[in-house]
């Protein structure tokens, strides 16, 4: 009899611990972009519109005549990002007369500390969550926007629409 009261708490306090632990990860793991870094919403900056190239290496890219793959992320911290990453660095390492692969680094959750020039770009293109890709022709105009992971192929595809016109 003592014994299986012993089995009933220890069972309790299991369950009890676990609904905790529970508990604890999901809600460590919501932030200002949603569940933990998932692209949320619609962008500000849409097909069609033109981007806002307002940080050195956006209007270098532009001056110089090249489309852009303009990716809001951060790659050490997000496996998707990582992978958008790599997709654009082999892409722009082929395309390299037509296109200027430029990374913003982005965070999905807001802290209280200076905001960088990155963050403010992302706010002006109305990011939230991340990987997020724009990819912008050569005259500054959106021409299309990936919003979480996008593969080498569909990237690609279309990036080959844009600098072929």
């Amino acid at each position: 009899m003592k014994t299986q009261k012993i089995m009933k708490t220890s069972l309790l306090l299991f369950m009890v611990s676990f609904l905790c632990l529970c508990i604890t990860l999901v809600v460590t793991n919501i932030s200002y972009g949603g569940i933990r870094g998932a692209p949320e919403g619609e962008p500000l900056v849409r097909v069609g519109d033109r981007a806002p190239l307002e940080t050195d290496d956006l209007k270098k890219a532009h001056g110089d005549g090249k489309a852009i793959l303009l990716m809001f992320g951060n790659p050490d911290h997000c496996r998707y990002c990582e992978k958008v990453w790599f997709n654009i660095m082999d892409i722009g390492s082929r395309y390299e007369q037509d296109v200027a692969v430029i990374g913003k680094r982005h965070r999905a959750a807001e802290f209280w500390a200076a905001e960088s020039e990155d963050e403010a770009l992302g706010k002006r293109y109305g990011v939230i969550g991340e990987p997020w890709l724009f990819i912008i022709d050569k005259e500054g105009i959106v021409r299309y926007v990936f919003r979480g992971f996008a593969g080498l192929p569909e990237i690609e595809s279309q990036l080959l629409a844009v600098i072929k016109k």
